[in-house]
């Protein structure tokens, strides 16, 4: 069955179908997609390029050919996505870069605002002992705020590893998919968000794609750069610049 979709159903489609928890909807510009290459395919090839940002998007832009294949298996529309550049493959990786831009800008926001949002308005820690030695003291609201922290601490997990997988894809082409902190990790970058803001991370991150020994020793994970001496050892390391000779 062919697909033919109008404008106005593509419209439609991306604000009713697009629901990811975090990132419901990507930006869609009418006119930027009338004037683009897209515009040229034929019109069941655009109706799949619709689905495949469907996917794309959903699985947090990372995406292989086969599993699109799977789900739609319409091989010479897909080839003719990739022959006018609508679509790029890297190794069998779907690349879609406007996409692409637009979840490292999204997911960026929400590790600043995550990080940013440590420093304010965290509730402070009430000692239990004291409270279950007063009279007044209430256990059960002490245990209602220490499960609130928790969930503000698993809140800020996540975009932290969505940043992270998306700083690895950036600095070495490889996909990052750590999806999970351990109990000391989730110590140490609670200890990090005390002292540092988003800035401190963005500065740190690439410092440690480039170390030789972390490469050498398969060290880029979170776990190695959350232990805050390392932390502290990459946020202090200049990168030399090289100089380019005349001549």
């Amino acid at each position: 069955m062919k697909i033919a979709w109008t404008l106005l159903d593509l419209w439609r489609f991306f604000y009713t179908k697009i629901m990811a928890k975090e990132l419901p909807y990507f930006q869609f510009e009418p006119a930027e997609y009338l004037a683009g290459n897209i515009s040229f395919c034929s019109l069941e090839a655009q109706g799949l390029f619709i689905n495949l940002c469907s996917y794309y998007w959903q699985r947090s832009c990372q995406l292989t050919k086969e599993q699109f294949l799977k789900r739609l298996n319409y091989a010479d529309e897909f080839a003719e996505l990739v022959e006018e550049n609508i679509v790029e493959l890297q190794k069998n990786r779907i690349i879609i870069e406007f996409l692409d831009e637009q979840y490292l800008k999204a997911t960026k926001k929400s590790i600043i605002n995550s990080i940013n949002g440590s420093k304010g308005g965290r509730p402070k820690k009430e000692n239990q002992k004291e409270t279950e030695l007063k009279p007044n003291g209430n256990p059960i609201k002490t245990e209602t705020k220490s499960i609130r922290e928790d969930k503000i601490r698993e809140d800020k997990i996540k975009p932290f590893l969505v940043w992270f997988n998306n700083q690895k894809k950036k600095h070495t082409g490889t996909v990052g998919k750590f999806k999970m902190l351990s109990k000391t990790d989730k110590n140490n970058f609670a200890k990090l968000l005390k002292n540092y803001d988003y800035t401190d991370f963005e500065e740190a991150i690439p410092k440690m794609f480039k170390n030789e020994w972390a490469k050498e020793t398969n060290n880029l994970t979170p776990t190695h750069f959350l232990r805050n001496d390392n932390f502290n050892k990459y946020l202090n390391t200049e990168i030399k610049k090289d100089v380019v000779g005349l001549g």
